[in-house]
């Protein structure tokens, strides 16, 4: 399966989800719900690296890891994007940059 073939099959699942609980797919909604992802993804992270692995469930941070590049593939599909023509694009961009000084700027 391609990344296209993801990115229409959530799609397809999200909208009729959402007719059946009688609302509409909008991108206010996805991003909110991604915001809530990234979230936990961070809890995750934080709970294993400074917390002395206390409540990290390597588990649920596949899970949220996972939900997040959905709502991502989400997102792109309700905008239109192209995703196979940005990622190329964008990888191309990066393997111009000459390597930085800051970790931001990976």
């Amino acid at each position: 399966m391609d990344i296209t073939d993801i990115q229409n099959r959530i799609h397809g699942f999200q909208q009729k989800r959402a007719s059946e609980i009688g609302t509409n797919l909008t991108l206010d909604l996805v991003f909110m719900h991604l915001a809530e992802e990234v979230g936990e993804i961070a809890r995750q992270i934080i709970n294993k690296n400074h917390l002395s692995f206390r409540g990290y469930d390597e588990q649920n941070l596949k899970e949220e890891v996972v939900q997040a590049l959905l709502d991502l593939l989400l997102i792109s599909k309700i905008s239109d994007i192209d995703l196979p023509t940005e990622i190329d694009k964008k990888i191309r961009e990066m393997e111009k940059r000459r390597p930085r000084n800051s970790v931001s700027d990976y």
